[in-house]
């Protein structure tokens, strides 16, 4: 078939053609297919996924396969065991790894400030968090982040978290929604995208009682092992600015933050998915950068409630500046 599509005149254009075309397709030889784990549904979701979406990563010579998980506790497992390359999750992970003589790095932060508010009914009566003693309070699951905000700031107005007032596993969203109103629980712990759903869903019939999104935290962040980053530091450097890029999109384009947002809220109305777009600027970080405040704001709260803890310097664990070359 070949020698009756071509006449022998034209074989030496026909074998530059093809030289031509494997030299265009070699890139895709070398692509490095990295995954990253995500856990559950949130805003730290958004700069990866938007980072696929505009071709972020494929520009840095990655393939990037997202896994999701519906808790840090099983990505940490995979990461260790090598069954993930990265994950998107909480920077405590960091401090606990590191403190099990693990090698995690943070490759590139992704939040700036704490994620959850405490939710109450509205009527009730309460108007500080320490009219709380004695009441039954909601978390997503017992050592979670929410579960860690919560009992750092108990502790610190000298709220014994686990004599002075009792605090479930209640999962999140509806879940812990339906806690709520049934009385299960007095209050809930609730991140960005629960206090907009309660908002919109039922308005008036619920009121932040503490909000602890202004307060910087190193929250989370794209996370792997030294070792990962020794074998391939090409795409690591990649993975750090295709997230950087689309951390710094998110803060310009609204448009391509909601096709995200619909994504990964397909069955939420358009009021929601309009806030939703509307505040994840807010929430992340516009250049990557993990603040000495907020590391060491993570590293106060982890211990407050994991007390034998060490700490750990953060420049011995994070890698941005150094991955994205800004390290001087």
């Amino acid at each position: 078939m070949f020698k009756r599509m071509f006449k022998p005149m034209h074989a030496a254009v026909a074998t530059a053609t093809i030289v031509l075309g494997l030299a265009v397709a070699a890139p895709a030889w070398s692509q490095t297919k990295v995954t990253i784990g995500l856990i559950g549904t949130n805003e730290s979701q958004i700069p990866i996924l938007l980072a696929i979406d505009q071709g972020y990563f494929k520009a840095e010579n990655l393939v990037v396969e997202p896994m999701q998980f519906r808790g840090g506790g099983v990505a940490v497992q995979a990461l260790v065991g090598g069954s993930i390359d990265l994950a998107a999750f909480a920077t405590d992970h960091v401090l606990r790894l590191s403190n099990r003589g693990i090698d995690p790095r943070i490759l590139i932060g992704i939040d700036r400030f704490l994620s959850h508010t405490l939710v109450v009914p509205v009527g009730k009566g309460y108007k500080a968090l320490a009219d709380l003693k004695g009441k039954t309070l909601g978390v997503s699951a017992p050592g979670s982040y929410s579960d860690n905000t919560l009992r750092w700031a108990l502790n610190g107005l000298g709220i014994n978290p686990d004599r002075d007032v009792t605090i479930v596993g209640i999962g999140s969203g509806n879940t812990a929604l339906a806690g709520l109103e049934s009385g299960q629980v007095d209050a809930v712990m609730a991140a960005t995208p629960d206090l907009l759903g309660y908002q919109i869903d039922a308005p008036g019939k619920f009121e932040v009682l503490y909000d602890w999104r202004k307060t910087e935290h190193s929250g989370q962040a794209v996370i792997g092992l030294q070792k990962w980053v020794d074998a391939h530091p090409d795409a690591a450097r990649g993975v750090a600015r295709a997230v950087l890029k689309a951390e710094q999109r998110i803060q310009t384009d609204p448009a391509a933050v909601e096709k995200i947002v619909r994504q990964q809220y397909p069955d939420r109305s358009d009021a929601f998915i309009k806030a939703m777009t509307a505040v994840v600027p807010r929430l992340i970080s516009p250049d990557g950068h993990v603040s000495e405040q907020g590391y060491a704001k993570m590293t106060e709260m982890l211990r407050s409630t994991e007390p034998d803890l060490k700490p750990v310097d953060k420049k011995n664990v994070d890698l941005t500046d150094r991955l994205l070359g800004r390290d001087g």
